[in-house]
């Protein structure tokens, strides 16, 4: 049951709804009917308790002496043979035999009964005979009519009561084809409300069911749409103030959290590229400047090498704004080192001419001493 649909059920409801009226209307029928049948059987009831009343009158002049018991008896039952009622009703008697005792009709007077049946094969005689004597009690069976074909038979009733102190059943039988018929008519007359009912109440269920499964279909779908993350679909019957505006609702407050979430990844996506191309920016600026820094290198290191070789007149070549103060302090230390060594070069140049001027001056005084000496010895030899 769980796992049908909606529309089904409700169906099913509608179904069980349906079925259950027509049981209600079976047992209001058959109740009406019996309610029917009991009249009739009471107003046999009735009868049969008169004419046992006029039995238990003549016993009571049977027991007072006024009569014999086979006046008061003859009597009695002459009494009974004559009383008849509208249509075709009379009253009739059996002993406990099933001997016929009373009868309008006297060529009946004296039969055994218990050998009667009906068309249906229903031992009709006997059977009043034996509930009268267990109580009373209904017969039904089917006879003819008067003035109809023998063939021809209709339902008839019968209401049997016992005379204990005669042993006598009093019956009264009336034919209940009439009531059948009405009841026949009554059915028919309620299947038909029935279908009328059924066919209405279809044709509501159908329009009510349409209106609750068509929108939950809608909202349904609307449902799979956003779980598919389709933040663009508009959600249906947001504006129906039942349970079905309340999915719809809960559905596009989902739809929302799902835009919101989608903004936000796109707003994250966007913050990861630009923190990606920035990361890329940052590699390309340090390799940038790798290279820049193994070029300051390489250039200074030429130039050491050069400066190193004796060539002061070495410069530091460019090597980018970045290192622009590096060469400048680079290239202006060559220059005073080279204008040093220049001088330090003319110091030396000066230095060597005085040692010259010392050697000649020496040698000069060195010849001077020598010719004195000389002349001293000459002198001194003289």
């Amino acid at each position: 049951m769980k796992n049908l649909k909606i529309a089904h059920q409700l169906f099913a409801l509608v179904g069980v709804l349906m079925a259950a009226f027509a049981v209600a209307t079976f047992f209001e029928i058959r109740s009406q009917a019996n309610s029917v049948y009991d009249d009739r059987f009471d107003m046999l009831r009735t009868q049969v308790e008169s004419g046992i009343s006029v039995l238990n009158g003549y016993y009571q002049r049977e027991k007072s002496g006024e009569m014999t018991h086979e006046a008061a008896q003859a009597e009695a039952f002459k009494v009974l043979s004559r009383v008849s009622f509208a249509p075709s009703g009379y009253l009739f008697g059996f002993d406990f035999n099933v001997i016929q005792r009373i009868h309008p009709s006297p060529v009946n007077i004296g039969k055994d009964m218990s050998t009667q049946v009906d068309k249906r094969g229903t031992y009709f005689s006997k059977e009043m005979v034996e509930k009268a004597i267990k109580g009373g009690g209904r017969t039904v069976y089917y006879w003819s009519k008067p003035g109809m074909p023998d063939d021809q038979v209709f339902l008839k009733g019968s209401y049997s009561a016992a005379f204990q102190p005669w042993q006598i059943v009093i019956g009264c039988g009336v034919y209940i084809d009439d009531l059948q018929t009405q009841i026949n008519t009554a059915i028919w007359n309620a299947l038909m409300i029935c279908g009328v009912v059924f066919l209405v109440g279809i044709s509501a269920a159908i329009y009510f069911i349409r209106n609750i499964s068509k929108p939950l279909a809608d909202v349904h779908g609307a449902l799979k749409a956003v779980a598919d993350e389709d933040v663009k679909i508009v959600i249906p019957h947001t504006g129906m103030h039942n349970e079905i505006g309340m999915m719809a609702k809960a559905t596009q407050s989902l739809q929302e959290k799902i835009r919101e979430r989608h903004a936000l990844a796109a707003h994250q996506a966007a913050q990861e590229l630009e923190i990606s191309a920035e990361r890329q920016q940052n590699v390309l600026q340090q390799q940038d400047e790798a290279k820049l820094q193994a070029r300051v290198v390489a250039t200074i290191g030429n130039a050491l090498e050069q400066l190193a070789g004796g060539d002061l007149t070495v410069r530091c070549a460019d090597i980018g704004n970045s290192y622009a103060g590096l060469r400048n302090n680079f290239n202006e230390a060559l220059s005073h080192l080279e204008a040093a060594m220049g001088r330090v070069n003319a110091k030396g140049n000066d230095i060597g001419v005085s040692k010259e001027e010392i050697r000649r001056a020496s040698s000069e005084l060195s010849q001077r001493t020598e010719r004195q000496a000389a002349s001293l010895e000459e002198t001194s030899a003289a």
